[in-house]
C-alpha cells in the first residue's frame, strides 16, 4: 500500500472529486467519511477505504482534506481529537475561511493549508491555489502540492490573493460554460441539433485551450487575428462582438465577483 494516507472529510462534489482523482492515480492510500456514506460506495471499488468516524479517519491519515461546508468547518475541526491531529497536515477546501481561523478551531496543533479549487477538479483538470500556515517546512509543502498536482495545475499564492483568484478561476468556469451555452444556441438556431452543437462546441473549447497552452508565447490577440481573412465571416463575427463589449464584460464580471468576495471576507 501506498506510504502516504490522505484522507478526505467530507466526500460530497468537491471532496469526492478529489478522491476519485486520487484514487485514479494509485498513488496514495485513501480513507473517507461523510454524513451520507452511501457516497462513498462507487469509491470503495477503487480502493478507498471508509472511516468509522471522524476520528478514526484522523487517526489514519498524515494529510487530512476538510470537503465540509463553510458554515461547518470550526465546528467540524473543534470536534477533532487533538491528539490524533497533532503533526497531521490539515487542508481546508472551504472559501472564505481563513488561516487564522482554522490554526484556531485546531487549537494549533497541526500545520494548516488553505485550497480553492475550482470545478474542473472534478475530471482531474482544475486549478488550485495553495496558501500554507507560516510553520509549514518545505517537506510540507512538497507534499500537498504533489497530491493537488496529481489533479491539475497547482499554484502557492499568498492569503491576500484568495479572493482575486475566486473571482477570477473559482467563479470562472461559470463564465466558460455561459458562453459555451451562447455559441451552442447559436448552432441550434443555425440548424444543428443540440447535441451537434453542444460536441462541437466542446471540442471548439478544448482545441483552443490547447493550442493556447503549446504556444504561450504567442499572444492571444495575435492568435485570434491568424482566424480572420479580410472581409472574411470571422472578422464580421469578430466585430459584432466588439460592438457588444464582450471582452469588457467579462472583465466586469471577474471585478464584481471580486468585489462581492471583499464584502464576504468583511
Amino acid at each position: 500500500m501506498a506510504e502516504l494516507c490522505v484522507g478526505i472529510l467530507g466526500c460530497g462534489n468537491m471532496g469526492g472529486a478529489i478522491l476519485k482523482g486520487l484514487a485514479a492515480t494509485g498513488k496514495y492510500s485513501l480513507i473517507g467519511w461523510t454524513r451520507t456514506m452511501k457516497r462513498l460506495d462507487p469509491l470503495l471499488e477503487m480502493g478507498v477505504e471508509a472511516a468509522t468516524d471522524a476520528n478514526d479517519l484522523v487517526r489514519k491519515s498524515s494529510v487530512l482534506i476538510l470537503g465540509v461546508k463553510p458554515y461547518q468547518i470550526e465546528d467540524v475541526i473543534e470536534s477533532l481529537d487533538k491528539k490524533l491531529l497533532s503533526g497531521k497536515i490539515l487542508v481546508s477546501i472551504a472559501a472564505g475561511t481563513s488561516l487564522k481561523t482554522l490554526k484556531k478551531a485546531a487549537d494549533n496543533c497541526c500545520t494548516v493549508v488553505r485550497c480553492m479549487p475550482n470545478t474542473p477538479a472534478m475530471v482531474s483538470r482544475g486549478v488550485f491555489a495553495l496558501c500554507f500556515d507560516k510553520k509549514a517546512g518545505e517537506k510540507e509543502k512538497e507534499c500537498v502540492k504533489g497530491i493537488f498536482a496529481d489533479l491539475g495545475l497547482c499554484l502557492e499564492l499568498t492569503e491576500e490573493q484568495f479572493t482575486p483568484f475566486s473571482a477570477l478561476i473559482g467563479a470562472g468556469p461559470a463564465y466558460v460554460f455561459d458562453l459555451m451555452e451562447g455559441l451552442v444556441m447559436a448552432g441550434v438556431t443555425l440548424g444543428f441539433s443540440h447535441a451537434q452543437s453542444r460536441s462541437m462546441v466542446t471540442e471548439l473549447f478544448a482545441g483552443c485551450a490547447k493550442m493556447a497552452a503549446e504556444n504561450s508565447a504567442e499572444h492571444l490577440m495575435a492568435m485570434r487575428d491568424n482566424v480572420c481573412s479580410p472581409a472574411g465571416l470571422t472578422i464580421a463575427g469578430v466585430n459584432a462582438m466588439n460592438e457588444e463589449g464582450l471582452s469588457a464584460k467579462l472583465g466586469r464580471a471577474v471585478l464584481k465577483a471580486n468585489e462581492r468576495g471583499r464584502e464576504m471576507e468583511d
